[in-house]
């Protein structure tokens, strides 16, 4: 992986949280967002996550974010984020991203974080995803399509689209509510088809925005 901050201190410090995991191993650190689309690109680099920072100068972690998942689809991306940032939100879904984490983060729920996303899980800090859809940013809200008059979800979609705002991987999902992987992705993509997204981390944000989970649980 890469951690990509314009603060020389905390790349320093991300870099001792991640490099005290025996799971993961650090390959690089950059400045801003260019340098990192930069290294990733280079022939014979290899990386499979991306921890960046949002705000930063030259280009910053939105930006980079698009440009990394357009060349390099399998490059999963965890943006750091702050409470001040959550209008960078939804411009960051779109652009592909993982996850959002916030800077504040113990060592270990960094270490969690940066390995589910790597195995493909969502990762979303609540209190940025609880101001996100409680409507912080009108702008943002703009730009999201009303819901249809009816979203025909079924009892088990239902279920299994709770279980994605817990950030619940396939797997985890399918062991609790008895289910095959495939079955469970099955239902995945049915949801995501409904609420007319096309990623997990959209599904969730969709679900709060149109009401259907309990925004307090």
């Amino acid at each position: 992986m890469i951690i990509v901050d314009d603060d020389a201190i905390v790349r320093s410090a991300l870099g001792a949280y991640v490099g005290a995991s025996p799971e993961l191993t650090v390959v690089g650190a950059y400045s801003d967002g260019s340098e990192a689309v930069a290294a990733v690109s280079a022939p014979g680099f290899g990386v499979d996550v991306v921890l960046m920072d949002v705000r930063m100068p030259v280009m910053d972690g939105i930006t980079a974010t698009e440009q990394l998942r357009a060349g390099n689809p399998n490059v999963k991306v965890l943006l750091l984020t702050s409470f001040d940032e959550d209008d960078y939100m939804m411009n960051a879904l779109k652009a592909g991203a993982s996850g959002f984490l916030l800077k504040d983060a113990s060592p270990k729920a960094l270490v969690d974080a940066v390995l589910a996303v790597h195995n493909g899980t969502t990762v979303i800090s609540p209190e940025p995803l609880g101001r996100l859809v409680r409507g912080k940013s009108a702008a943002t809200h703009r730009q999201i399509p009303q819901p249809p008059r009816k979203v025909d979800l079924s009892g088990r979609e239902l279920d299994i689209l709770r279980e994605l705002c817990h950030a619940h991987s396939n797997a985890e999902i399918a062991e609790k509510l008895y289910l095959s992987e495939s079955t469970v992705k099955t239902h995945v993509s049915a949801i995501m088809s409904k609420l007319l997204v096309n990623s997990r981390l959209k599904a969730v944000v969709r679900a709060y925005e149109w009401g259907l989970v309990d925004r307090e649980s």
